[in-house]
């Protein structure tokens, strides 16, 4: 069991570290966490830095992005979250065979940073998606790219000829089609989680740049979105 000033060495390193973190973040919780570690220390020894510095590589970035996400407004958000996935992805396509799994972590990564979009969805809150697609005029087109990367992605199950594209590619263009049409039936109850979900679901058309047809419906899609804002307004659905 170390002794007071090796324990308070301990947390003069760790306070050091907490300007890793989001100002706000530390004027609520530094001294807390300073003192708990501090407390971990005494009982356990230096080996709480294999714990605190793996908690620290996982929530730092979260905190971060998350005060950054929070000077934005609704629509810089959702824009900001689909340049992010589509960045990842162009780099990812650069590596080749490993660009599915880099994009699904970054897609991963962009749901789990803001889950609080989509982590207490009512099931009754999405409109039938025969109604979801006529809300406004972009959501047909919408509603054909996620239906078309939902069959793709089944049919690319049997053609692909490794595991890889089998599992990993298919599945994943399979939920982004998902996606898309969850996103347009979430929309009429929540524009921001809806239209987040329907912008990073456009990732994969957009990169379709030498089949020209869906880029140019994703493009559409994007066009709508914008078009329409993101206010939290609840859009009125249409009749059942």
């Amino acid at each position: 069991m170390p002794d007071r000033s090796t324990t308070r060495r301990h947390q003069a390193l760790y306070r050091a570290l907490m300007v890793l973190y989001p100002r706000a973040f530390r004027a609520r919780y530094a001294d807390p966490m300073v003192q708990l570690f501090g407390d971990q220390v005494r009982d356990f020894g230096a080996r709480m830095w294999l714990r605190a510095v793996p908690d620290l590589a996982r929530t730092v970035p979260t905190q971060r992005i998350e005060a950054t996400m929070a000077h934005l407004s609704s629509g810089a958000r959702v824009l900001t979250l689909a340049f992010v996935v589509l960045g990842a992805t162009v780099v990812a396509i650069s590596f080749g065979g490993g660009a599915s799994l880099v994009i699904a972590l970054a897609v991963v990564v962009v749901l789990v940073t803001q889950r609080h979009h989509f982590a207490s969805i009512p099931f009754g809150d999405r409109a039938p998606l025969r109604h979801a697609v006529v809300q406004v005029w972009w959501a047909p087109v919408a509603g054909l790219l996620g239906a078309l990367m939902v069959v793709f992605g089944i049919g690319t199950i049997f053609e692909a000829q490794n595991w890889g594209g089998r599992i990993v590619g298919s599945s994943l263009m399979m939920a982004f089609g998902f996606a898309m049409l969850f996103g347009l039936m979430r929309r009429p109850f929540d524009r921001q989680s809806g239209n987040t979900l329907i912008l990073l679901a456009t990732i994969p058309p957009l990169l379709f740049f030498w089949v020209i047809v869906p880029p140019l419906m994703a493009i559409i899609v994007w066009i709508g979105v914008l078009q329409g804002g993101f206010s939290d307004d609840r859009v009125v659905p249409a009749a059942r």
